[in-house]
């Protein structure tokens, strides 16, 4: 690559990096964030990697998370599954919860996710299992 290619490659990689931001990055409970990019849409439970803050979503539900909260058993979460055409159904809700585990930490390991349930079938589940509530909840996207 020509020096002239590679400093315009540098400055299209910054003004993208500079473009691209954190929304909403919120701790729900160990190493369960929420987090949205670019747009509150975006919203999504992840775990963290490490110290530099980076991010997991392998195997956890996609946006649009709407409602989460966390026990020492439990993490749950309410989200609206996207359409074909990129934006959120909010005419659709799915529940899921996951079962924590001592070593959460551990990104190589996925974490059971179990659902979608209905909200009459999550409901019993909550009841059966006694289902922390919801503790954060983004009214904008409900």
């Amino acid at each position: 690559m020509t020096s002239l290619a590679m400093r315009w490659a540098s400055v299209a990689s910054l003004l993208c990096v500079a473009g691209c931001g954190f929304v909403a990055d919120e701790v729900l409970d160990g190493p369960y964030r929420l987090v949205a990019i670019d747009v509150r849409e975006d919203m999504s439970l992840c775990r963290s990697m490490g110290a530099e803050g980076d991010c997991s979503g392998d195997g956890l539900p996609k946006p649009t998370v709407f409602q989460a909260g966390a026990n020492s058993q439990y993490v749950v979460l309410a989200r609206h599954p996207w359409r074909g055409n990129g934006a959120p159904d909010r005419s659709v809700t799915e529940f899921y919860y996951i079962v924590r585990q001592a070593d959460e930490r551990n990104i190589r390991k996925r974490v059971p996710v179990m659902g979608p349930f209905t909200e009459l079938e999550y409901q019993q589940e909550k009841n059966r299992l006694q289902l922390p509530e919801f503790s954060k909840v983004f009214r904008d996207l409900k």
